[in-house]
């Protein structure tokens, strides 16, 4: 079973919100490989997916969605576990050392499982991202580097306690070997031009990055 899974770029569909089909369709264009999670394989259907993978303990994956994809092959977990079924996924697809996983659907619907999933992106820095209509999210390995354009929102989010030697170029409010902790976070900066790079010294800082060119302001 394992020989279906690639290397290169996943797209994970989860079992949380999406606003707008139409909208998140588009962004899951591209990709080598798709996999659901429980019910994430209804989001699939209504969008014209089909998964190579299942997996999930099947709680809340519709009769109608398995029934449609019969001859899936499907990873089924027990319904009592530590883990969640994102999180057990997860595990077995990086054991493939993919180049990246994206997760769509995975935020919303529950905030235990949102606020969980923001925890999973620190375990695979540059390598795990959280995708909705809006924006896309992904922990700091060190460093990043990634294309903008001017005025484009950009947020930097400490987790699992202080991040240490923070610094910017290429935002409005710059940072130079700061921290960020609970009495600081860099909430809605926005880029100055076609790029932002980032280093970290120590600590796991999120980054939210939004799609749209919107109007921000400097928070803390």
């Amino acid at each position: 079973m394992e020989d279906i899974i690639t290397v290169e770029k996943i797209a994970v569909v989860a079992n949380g919100a999406i606003e707008d089909y139409t909208q998140i369709a588009p962004f899951l264009e591209g990709y080598d490989q798709y996999i659901a999670v429980d019910g994430g394989l209804d989001h699939c259907v209504a969008l014209g997916l089909s998964p190579s993978l299942l997996f999930g303990d099947m709680d809340s994956v519709t009769f109608e969605a398995r029934k449609k994809f019969s001859h899936l092959k499907e990873v089924k977990f027990n319904r009592e576990k530590d883990e969640t079924d994102l999180e057990l996924a997860l595990n077995f697809l990086m054991k493939k050392d993919p180049k990246s996983i994206t997760v769509f659907a995975g935020l919303g619907n529950r905030v235990d499982h949102s606020l969980f999933n923001l925890i999973l992106l620190t375990r695979y820095p540059g390598k795990l991202f959280l995708e909705t209509e809006e924006e896309i999210l992904g922990a700091i390995d060190q460093t990043l580097e990634i294309e903008t354009y001017k005025g484009q929102l950009f947020s930097l989010i400490p987790i699992n306690g202080p991040v240490m030697g923070i610094t910017t170029d290429g935002l409005k409010w710059q940072l130079k070997n700061k921290q960020l902790d609970k009495s600081f976070v860099g909430v809605s900066n926005e880029a100055t031009g076609s790029s932002i790079y980032i280093t970290v010294k120590e600590g796991d800082l999120i980054f939210s990055i939004h799609k749209k060119l919107g109007r921000g302001s400097r928070a803390s």
